[in-house]
């Protein structure tokens, strides 16, 4: 039985857009295919979302690819170009979600100046922040791995007490899907920023 449901967010929760990001990056000096992908990121790019690197260093190092001062605020901007916008019915499928009495988990390869972002009341149309409408955060920065790692799954599943068999997870990525049903966790893959409610009704059948 399914108790638990386990969120990835860019492209599942919010609607992601990786080409604006890549822009951004671009307008300000960084050559967005070195330091990032679609489904994740390298170098330290990658050490700022697998917290190896907290924000300060990652906007020195920034600066230094570059060769000028970039400000935490720039630094934002640039990563808030994956930000396209979440549509208000995820997030009341989010609550139908909850109100059914699912433990819901959010589970994403992120970094603090996407998250100061989504924690804000900048995040929904409502002025509501994301943490509204989960019960957990497991971000890739805080708990030190990404997916697909099994690593951050283990983390996950021991911090809240869960069952890999009573967990759905919801990702984008295939790579992601099949670390966890490595692990015996359900696992719904879907397109990027689909709106995934009708599969995961059937799904929950």
């Amino acid at each position: 039985m399914i108790k638990n449901l386990l969120f990835d967010m860019g492209g599942v929760i919010f609607n992601q857009n990786s080409e604006e990001a890549f822009r951004r990056f671009a307008e300000i000096g960084i050559d967005p295919d070195k330091y990032m992908g679609r489904f994740g990121q390298k170098d330290f790019f990658l050490d700022v979302e697998n917290g190896n690197i907290d924000e300060q260093q990652f906007c020195k190092r920034l600066s230094e690819t570059i060769g000028r001062d970039v400000s935490w605020e720039e630094a934002q901007y640039c990563w808030l170009g994956f930000v396209d916008y979440c549509p208000e019915k995820r997030l009341r499928d989010l609550e139908t979600l909850r109100q059914r009495g699912y433990h819901l988990c959010l589970l994403s390869n992120t970094n603090p100046f996407i998250m100061a972002y989504t924690r804000s009341q900048a995040f929904s149309d409502e002025r509501r922040p994301i943490t509204d409408f989960f019960d957990s955060f497991f971000c890739s920065y805080e708990m030190k791995v990404c997916k697909p790692n099994a690593g951050i799954f283990l983390k996950s599943l021991a911090m809240d007490d869960m069952k890999a068999d009573e967990c759905l997870f919801i990702d984008d990525s295939e790579k992601n899907t099949k670390a966890a049903e490595a692990l015996g966790i359900h696992t719904l893959l879907t397109k990027t920023n689909e709106d995934w409610m009708e599969k995961l009704e059937e799904k929950l059948k």
